[in-house]
């Protein structure tokens, strides 16, 4: 039994695959149909999927971690075994880091990045919002086309008056 002591480590590790799964599955009913999945180097959304799409890919990007680490803890613990800690703290490391990011991304989903105004003081939902309108097109009969804006909203009063431009821009055309 002194000999298989790693075995329980490695065991460990895959907990935050269930972990992972619950995380989803108590937010389920609560997530937006569109999840925003990734993001750019200011932290703003630029990649969406649908829930399952979400779950389904941060699940199996886990897995794949959690069996690569887990044939290559059994090999490095057979061939070299004074490697094995430094290997098993990487991988706890890298399982933990992707344990967080299923997390974070439920989290954005759930509650929408949480900014301070300056001028009121007060949390504000979401520093960008994305304003899509089906816009008539001239010349082409009837049909719509989707014309997207972005603004940047940091209080009420900003967001308030980016909505009744939008409004005026349509009444124009």
């Amino acid at each position: 039994m002194a000999r298989n002591w790693h075995k329980p480590l490695i065991l460990l590790m895959w907990m935050a695959l269930p972990f992972s799964a619950w995380v989803y599955w108590s937010a389920w009913d609560r997530l937006p149909a569109r999840m925003a999945v990734h993001f750019d180097a200011a932290w703003q959304p630029n990649g969406y999927t649908s829930r399952d799409g979400a779950t389904q890919l941060g699940l199996e990007i886990l897995l794949v971690m959690l069996v690569l680490f887990t044939v290559a803890m059994l090999i490095i613990h057979t061939l070299k075994p004074t490697a094995f800690w430094p290997a098993l703290a990487i991988a706890y490391l890298v399982v933990g880091v992707c344990t967080y990011a299923n997390y974070s991304i439920v989290k954005f989903n759930l509650h929408g990045q949480q900014i301070r105004s300056g001028s009121l003081g007060e949390p504000c939902k979401s520093s960008s919002q994305f304003l899509v309108d089906l816009v008539p097109r001239r010349g082409l009969g009837d049909g719509t086309v989707p014309a997207v804006a972005l603004s940047v909203h940091v209080d009420a009063a900003s967001a308030a008056s980016a909505l009744r431009a939008s409004s005026s821009r349509r009444s124009w055309n």
